[in-house]
């Protein structure tokens, strides 16, 4: 009986071992993904994705790809994820990309009940969150096209086998940490196996489609670069024949209409103001026979705007919830035919729109962003920064700045001041910070005495960068601290910072722009902590850093911010020949302000004042000198008094040239005190001594000639450099 009993226990073990053997090793099946009908919270964004017509967009296309993978990455949880599917427009994508993305949501449905069944998955949208963003979630670090750069990880061609491959580096890893972290039991580790199978499966439907409208997509945006790179080396025929050749095979496609328009305007605005003269009609029949357009003109061309004209009201006509960049383009073609009073009315209308239209008109960023290679060379950023000025308003697309240049140009510097200020205004209110430095740029070439006049005195502020802890000794050297020091006498109120940080490998003119919080006062003569941040560009350390800037707003100024060291350098450029003096429309400011370089050199022949008291040369009576100093707190250094109308010019003061690191002195102190600019150095001049300071900027450089005799200091000579 024993015996039976034991041989009947020992049968049950190996039954129960044989059956949970069977369990982990029997082929997991996958989901049905083709016979799926979804549950009502997965109905409406089901819906969505079917398709309306069989005619596509490539662009729109590519768009949805992109937004659909990186709404899946960002989304908090399931809900949210479905709430944006069901609210987009798919009117105009391919219907196989559709198709395909539909069969993942069987996937998401099933992992979406185990979730409810099952408190332990009480976090399993985070699984498909990490599988799309190549497995990264976990490492909170979330990549929006972390899959679809796995999926294309394998050979060109993209076989089945090597998409299954590449995307394995994107899906396995995020159920595998999954699974580790979750302690699943047996039945639900059963059901993750279902899903990434499923998941798997659906990856391979997909890969091979996203792969075939990327392929268009890159083909149409070689010659959409084509054309932006002629506009950019300026051959605009060659770029508008670029255009037509888009335009032939994708008629509607948005950038191709706008980069046409502008092409035709820059070519147009070769033969201002009118074509009445017979030599200019000839040029312009003579280019348009080279720029192949009489099909879709009149036999006698007299005037390119017409065309221009034509192709922006299509794409307002097509586009009207993304005018606006047509808006601005049709005020640059009123304005160069010499109608101000309607260019000014399409830039009013376009300043409205860019703000409302911000989404929509962004909403191909992401495509551009996931051309990586573009960032990699000087031409790539360019486009990227026209297409991004095109989109967003700023640079050549802000209807706020042109009409800032308009006045500027016609002696309007109030108006023109107000415009740049609601420029800046916009941009804030678009949340759109990184291309700040652009705007700055393009208000110092083209209306920089405008520009200047709501300026702070820029060269009496220092930004200054430090490690929250000594970086050598520590795990914290991705963390800065940062400081302004204001040594104008002016408090600075309700004052917004962007800190622009150059690293090693970046491009000369570019930076990293990152917004601090902002701040209640800055006071003069005051240094001020604007507070601690978190370096997030690249993986760059506080010792990658290499030029530090900001950019600071107040309720009535805009103003660069440098990093002394880089003041200095500036001025060793202007000393060794390598930075050119102002532009002419620098000058201009000088001529607003009634001065030239030659009164500017009168100016500190009569006006400048230096105190000090020579050395005997005898060390010990130098050292009671000095001791006498601490005792009586006097203080005998050089110091020099320079008019305040100076400022203007943005100087920067050394004893010495300022190439000369052996004999070279800069200011210890140097800030604006009333009518003057206060200068202090560290330095005991000796009897009869000559001591010649250089004053450096981008206008003019003087060398002024100090001659100590009898003890007393005075202005020998002033030279203009």
């Amino acid at each position: 009986m024993k015996k039976t009993i034991t041989w009947t226990l020992v049968s049950v073990v190996v039954l129960g071992i044989a059956a949970l053997l069977a369990w982990h090793f029997w082929p997991v099946e996958t989901i049905d993904l083709e016979n799926y009908v979804p549950s009502a919270e997965f109905e409406p964004a089901y819906d969505a994705l079917e398709a309306k017509t069989p005619e596509y967009d490539i662009e729109e296309t590519v768009r949805a790809m992109n937004a659909l993978e990186v709404a899946q990455c960002q989304s908090e949880d399931f809900m949210s994820y479905l709430e944006y599917v069901a609210k987009q427009d798919f009117s105009k994508v391919a219907p196989e990309v559709l198709e395909q993305k539909k069969k993942l949501f069987p996937i998401l449905q099933r992992l979406y009940e185990l979730q409810k069944q099952h408190s332990e998955l009480d976090d399993a949208w985070i699984l498909m969150r990490s599988a799309t963003s190549g497995a990264t979630t976990f490492a909170e670090s979330v990549n929006p096209i972390g899959v679809l750069s796995s999926m294309l990880a394998g050979d060109a061609t993209l076989s089945s086998f090597t998409v299954v491959g590449g995307m394995d580096k994107a899906q396995s890893a995020a159920f595998e940490e999954y699974e580790k972290q979750k302690q699943l039991r047996s039945k639900l580790e059963k059901e993750i196996e279902t899903i990434r199978l499923s998941y798997v499966e659906y990856l391979e439907g997909y890969a091979p489609i996203y792969y075939q409208y990327m392929q268009e997509w890159n083909t149409l945006c070689l010659k959409k670069d084509k054309a932006y790179i002629d506009l950019y080396g300026g051959r605009p025929i060659d770029a508008y024949n670029k255009t037509q050749e888009i335009l032939k095979d994708y008629p509607t496609n948005r950038e191709a209409l706008l980069l046409k328009g502008l092409s035709l305007i820059s070519i147009a605005s070769n033969f201002q103001p009118t074509v009445d003269s017979l030599a200019n009609r000839n040029q312009l029949l003579a280019l348009s026979k080279e720029m192949n357009i009489q099909e879709t003109q009149p036999e006698e061309i007299t005037d390119l705007y017409i065309e221009a004209e034509n192709t922006l009201d299509n794409y307002i006509q097509l586009y009207p919830s993304r005018s606006a960049p047509a808006l601005v383009l049709k005020g640059l073609l009123y304005r160069e035919q010499g109608e101000a009073g309607k260019a000014i009315s399409y830039f009013d209308q376009a300043s409205m729109e860019y703000p409302r239209q911000a989404e929509a008109l962004t909403d191909l960023l992401d495509s551009y962003k996931a051309r990586t290679y573009l960032n990699k060379s000087a031409e790539g950023k360019y486009l990227l920064r026209l297409y991004r000025s095109t989109m967003e308003g700023f640079g050549l697309f802000s209807p706020n700045l042109l009409k800032a240049k308009y006045y500027s140009q016609h002696g309007d510097v109030e108006r023109s001041k107000e415009e740049i200020f609601n420029h800046f205004y916009r941009r804030g209110n678009q949340g759109v910070y990184d291309c700040l430095l652009s705007d700055m740029q393009y208000c110092e070439e083209n209306m920089y005495s405008s520009f200047r006049q709501i300026l702070m005195e820029q060269s009496f502020l220092d930004v200054k960068v430090e490690p929250t802890t000594n970086w050598t000794l520590a795990n914290k050297d991705d963390e800065i601290r940062v400081l302004i020091n204001n040594r104008s006498d002016i408090d600075l109120e309700n004052v917004r910072i962007f800190l622009c940080l150059h690293y090693t490998d970046m491009y000369k003119d570019e930076y990293d722009v990152q917004k601090l919080p902002s701040v209640n006062i800055i006071k003069h003569n005051d240094e001020t902590e604007i507070g601690v941040m978190k370096l997030n560009y690249q993986d760059k350390r506080y010792n990658d850093i290499t030029r530090i800037r900001a950019i600071a707003m107040t309720d009535d100024k805009i103003c660069w911010i440098d990093n002394v060291d880089y003041k200095y350098m500036r001025a060793s450029e202007m000393a060794s020949g390598k930075r050119r003096q102002a532009s002419t429309v620098k000058q201009q400011l000088l001529e607003d302000f009634q001065v030239d370089n030659t009164k500017l050199q009168s100016l500190i022949q009569q006006g400048m004042k230096v105190y000090g008291t020579v050395s005997d040369g005898n060390i010990w009576n130098d050292i009671k000198q000095d001791v006498t100093n601490l005792v009586t707190g006097g203080d005998k250094r050089l110091h020099i008094e320079i008019p305040r109308l100076f400022s203007i010019i943005d100087p920067v003061f050394s004893l010495n040239q300022v190439n000369d690191k052996d004999k070279a002195v800069k200011p210890s102190e140097n800030y604006l005190s009333g009518s003057s600019i206060r200068l202090s150095f560290d330095y005991k001049p000796k009897q009869n001594e000559t001591i010649p300071l250089y004053i450096y900027s981008d206008f003019a450089n003087f060398r002024v000639t100090i001659q100590f005799e009898e003890g007393k200091p005075s202005v020998k000579k002033v030279e203009l450099l």
